[in-house]
């Protein structure tokens, strides 16, 4: 691979070579010039070669022409100061080199002002080519359902509280202080939604010299609160944090010569197949006409066996079925940037006095994925989606524009204008946190669902540490007052609290759940009321909490400490729903 790099740099150096044969020629009968002249080649090419192994500049003509442009005009201007020194004339350079020197450099400058100007004159242009589909409403989106037909629950992990079991975790994994975790991928695996976390060296070369490989790699459900991350033992010998022929990136890179393809800027990402066999897997694109611009119709993928180092080019579409991410969130940033910002000129967007006609931008920092941190993953109906919250440019707006949603795996992208006064996810961030601002819990990941027909918001609460605390739901189109918000510790028992706010019947409501239904009798040890809408009791055994609605089943109100009763619910976990009336012995 060495090989291929020495042949890269050549490409990107060629017209330096034209200033050195002419010194050698102008200069033959001054040993000392000749060997200045060829250590200043020497030279140039082990920078040229540095840059190129280890920062990997673009392949496309337009890096490859501005980069011979740079080192004609350096290569000419130290031969120039060689043969003027080795003629004895500090005042007077050689005339024809440094008129190559200036006019590469003067070249140089047409061509990067070229290239701008493309840019802006392509803007539109790329802008258009994003593909957008734009709805009205935001009754397809493909938004998470909860009614009384479904059986999801809003639960979701958050990145942060991942990486916190993982770390725990990494304690139990042989010579872990060597490794990091660095990055984690959210795929299906086996039909579930999983984080994939890989060990990677922990930034030391000698480390890596010593171990070579990592030991393999944490698989977590992203979907349950309660799972455990599970250590999968699978040497890997490429990895991004590898050095030489064996980090992933410059593995990568070298497969894509002569291709006229771009990496996204993102380190790969590991995902697994279905038997668990480890790949990086890479975002690639060509660029648009002149312009250093993304080309959103010309995407490709690149898939590193990180065991064997094999490295498979697909055109996007034809790639293997079991890989999920094939547009790097990224490259999706990108392209909603382009989309919300540019689609109608760049003038208008960033110009002096400009219409900024239409001009949005995704909600900052509310997500774990993408620049800026805009995304949030999601799941819906087996595919992934990045999703983000849009907005006006103007800093006082509070309220959502509308939605989008870019397909992970085809990089289908899709705008729905939100019709009602819905809160952006920061203010509903701002608004969990203030509810609960005695725990000093912070708002992370907020996911928007939509609950028998209400767009809510769903907030997962965590500690210091990352840890998963709490959630709080709130509707998105509410005020943030007691009416419109619940807060628990289980998905599902805040699930029935939000619903009960709003005079959902507990009996569809309970439908919902994948629970068993059961009878239940005994004798009431502690009774609480959670809020105007319900009531939660413990029994004599200990073992689950019940809730019952108040409001739509008043009499449920008068249940007290020692009361005899009997009820119907449904039961999942430890928590219980009531149905209807309980029936009380006692009254």
């Amino acid at each position: 691979m060495f090989l291929l790099f020495i042949l890269l740099t050549l490409e990107f150096t060629i017209l330096s070579y034209f200033p050195f044969v002419y010194a050698l020629v102008k200069n033959k009968n001054s040993k000392l010039g000749v060997q200045l002249h060829i250590v200043i080649q020497i030279g140039l090419f082990l920078v040229s070669l540095f840059v190129v192994y280890f920062m990997g500049p673009d392949q496309t003509w337009k890096s490859v022409l501005e980069n011979n442009l740079l080192m004609l005009a350096i290569s000419a201007a130290l031969h120039g100061v060689v043969l003027a020194i080795s003629k004895r004339s500090t005042h007077r350079f050689e005339g024809k080199l440094l008129f190559t020197a200036v006019g590469s450099a003067l070249a140089l400058g047409v061509v990067i002002v070229v290239i701008i100007i493309a840019g802006y004159a392509t803007t539109k242009s790329v802008a258009k080519i994003t593909d957008v589909t734009e709805n009205s409403t935001t009754k397809n989106a493909p938004m998470p359902l909860i009614n009384s037909k479904s059986k999801e629950v809003p639960v979701v992990n958050s990145y942060k509280t991942v990486r916190n079991q993982m770390q725990n975790s990494l304690s139990n994994v042989p010579d872990s202080n060597v490794y990091s975790l660095n990055h984690a991928r959210v795929q299906f695996y086996h039909n579930k939604l999983v984080y994939v976390s890989p060990l990677d060296f922990d930034g030391s070369f000698f480390r890596y010299n010593h171990y070579k490989k990592v030991p393999g790699y944490f698989i977590v459900d992203a979907t349950s609160k309660n799972a455990k991350p599970k250590f999968i033992s699978k040497s890997m010998r490429y990895t991004p944090s590898a050095y030489f022929g064996h980090d992933a990136g410059r593995k990568i890179y070298a497969s894509i010569v002569g291709r006229g393809l771009v990496i996204s800027g993102s380190a790969p990402q590991l995902e697994i197949n279905e038997s668990g066999h480890p790949y990086y897997v890479q975002t690639l694109y060509k660029q648009y006409g002149m312009s250093k611009r993304k080309n959103y119709r010309k995407i490709y993928v690149a898939v590193l066996d990180s065991v064997t180092g094999k490295v498979n080019i697909y055109k996007q579409g034809e790639q293997p079925k079991w890989v999920d991410v094939t547009f790097d969130p990224n490259i999706a940033s990108d392209k909603i940037y382009s989309y919300a910002t540019e689609r109608n000129g760049w003038w208008n967007a960033h110009g002096f006095g400009g219409s900024r006609l239409g001009v949005m931008k995704s909600v900052d920092n509310v997500g774990t994925e993408g620049k800026e941190d805009v995304f949030t993953p999601i799941a819906y109906k087996k595919d992934i989606y990045y999703f983000t919250s849009m907005t006006s440019n103007n800093k006082k707006q509070t309220s959502v524009l509308g939605y989008m949603y870019v397909n992970a795996k085809t990089g289908k992208t899709y705008y729905y204008r939100e019709e009602a006064d819905a809160m952006t996810p920061n203010r509903a961030d701002s608004l969990a946190e203030n509810r609960m601002k005695q725990t000093q819990w912070k708002a992370n990941m907020p996911l928007l669902y939509r609950i028998d027909g209400k767009p809510t918001w769903v907030v997962s609460m965590i500690d210091d540490n990352g840890a998963f605390m709490s959630y709080v739901y709130l509707l998105a189109n509410g005020n943030g007052t007691q009416d419109t918000v619940a807060v628990g510790t289980d998905a599902k028992s805040t699930l029935q609290k939000y619903r009960n706010l709003f005079n959902s019947d507990l009996g569809t409501a309970s439908s919902s759940y994948s629970g068993k239904k059961q009878k239940f009798s005994g004798t009431i040890k502690r009774v609480v009321k959670v809020n105007n809408s319900e009531v939660a009791f413990l029994m004599n055994d200990n073992e689950n909490v019940f809730y019952a609605s108040i409001k739509d089943y008043p009499r449920n109100m008068f249940v007290q400490s020692g009361d005899e009763v009997s009820f119907t619910g449904y039961k999942d976990g430890k928590t219980v729903v009531v149905v209807k009336d309980i029936s009380n012995k006692s009254l």
